[in-house]
């Protein structure tokens, strides 16, 4: 009952005129100047898990789910996996040995240092390159053939963006590592000349410098015979990707290093930093922006002393009176907590649904701010605001109260 009391009259205070109207101005101020802090943090982690989701969506067009590769050196031997045990495994739904080296490529006197990447028959079913084709078809080998699909920043840099180059014969070069020679550098190189079927974007970015063939081709080109670089795993729709990988660690031992795709790009570290970077650089702000309250409440409690001095004379206790106090801020910060909850989450649905801010760039696959609501982070700023606003609430009263001996 006497807590019911307390915030029936701390209620009372924050409706009741007081005597200077400028009090009630200043306390409508105060609680508007604390909800928008809240409803700016809803709408900034929002925006960061848009960001996050395009991330994924466009990394996962050129990184596996899983990536295997060996601890020590580039390459490892194919039969050193065993391709059965891995594909046993639950939740694995495809799994690729791959190649990948740095070569020179040249064509109509145009060279460029890129990466060549040798896919077996599987690739195109753990990462999804096709749909990634921009012109031509993706046709590492046709029969007994080996082509070549090429990145579009391959292209740039080749000058061969507006020709028709699609069967057209790209030379590539790499070292050959069994006939390097100090005095006769010529021959220290391996040539092959292969077609251009197919030309994809990877989304990621417009500077991607990757070339796609078959494994064979890739194998004979570096010199590599029956050897690999790492194998792609593609996991399971619904599947725990870490789970996988644990199960995958296990299944190929401890001379291979298992990751997930988060743990082989970094991008996702870095945006996961500047996430909660970003927030807790918000919780600044918004401790400053509560500190709103302690005007509001050292002008409500000196213009209600005379109040005071009546419930102390009727018998209430000097901390009766201050929670009094106490109550009336958490009252206009919960008021100001709900208004910026809920003018956050309009705003951020709004966004998510309809895109009513669009992005002026001819780079990226989008056309409005990527946004998405999540209840874990809504939660996470209502209870960090609650925190920062008690503690800075019950500051302010006790220091008041001390102060005036009331």
């Amino acid at each position: 009952m006497s807590l019911n009391l307390k915030y029936l009259i701390a209620a009372r205070y924050i409706r009741s005129p007081k005597s200077h109207s400028v009090i009630n101005i200043i306390s409508g101020v105060s609680i508007v100047a604390m909800a928008v802090p809240v409803a700016a943090v809803v709408l900034l982690m929002s925006i960061f898990n848009g960001l996050e989701d395009m991330t994924r969506d466009q990394f996962r067009s050129v990184d596996p789910d899983v990536n295997i590769t060996a601890q020590q050196g580039t390459t490892f031997a194919i039969d050193a996996v065993d391709a059965a045990a891995l594909r046993s495994v639950e939740g694995v739904e495809a799994l690729s040995f791959v190649l990948e080296q740095t070569a020179l490529v040249e064509a109509k006197g145009k060279r460029a240092i890129i990466t060549v990447t040798g896919v077996d028959g599987t690739y195109k079913e753990v990462i999804p390159i096709v749909d990634r084709i921009v012109a031509g078809t993706f046709t590492p080998s046709l029969d007994d053939s080996d082509c070549l699909v090429a990145a579009n920043g391959v292209m740039y840099e080749l000058d061969m963006l507006n020709t028709s180059a699609i069967g057209q014969q790209l030379r590539l070069y790499a070292i050959n590592r069994s006939r390097i020679s100090t005095l006769l550098p010529v021959g220290g190189y391996t040539r092959r000349e292969l077609p251009l079927t197919g030309i994809y974007s990877s989304t990621v970015n417009d500077t991607h410098t990757t070339a796609i063939t078959s494994l064979r081709a890739a194998q004979s080109l570096f010199n590599y015979p029956d050897r690999a670089s790492s194998v792609l795993v593609k996991v399971a729709a619904g599947e725990d990707a870490n789970a996988v990988a644990e199960q995958l660690q296990a299944a190929v031992g401890e001379a291979f290093k298992v990751r997930t795709r988060e743990q082989s790009n970094s991008i996702y570290r870095l945006m996961a930093l500047e996430k909660w970077g970003v927030f807790f650089i918000a919780m600044v702000v918004m401790l400053i922006a509560s500190l709103s309250i302690v005007g509001t409440l050292v002008m409500v409690m000196i213009d209600k002393r005379d109040d005071m001095q009546t419930l102390r004379t009727l018998g209430a206790t000097r901390h009766f009176v201050r929670d009094i106090f106490i109550g009336e801020g958490r009252l206009m910060a919960m008021v100001s907590l709900a208004i910026g909850l809920v003018l956050g989450v309009v705003l951020a649905l709004a966004q998510q649904i309809f895109g009513f801010v669009g992005i002026d760039t001819q780079t990226l696959l989008i056309n409005t701010y990527p946004v998405r609501l999540s209840l874990v982070d809504v939660v996470l700023t209502a209870v960090a605001y609650i925190f920062i606003s008690y503690v800075v609430i019950n500051l302010t009263v006790r220091a008041v109260m001390d102060k005036n001996n009331a």
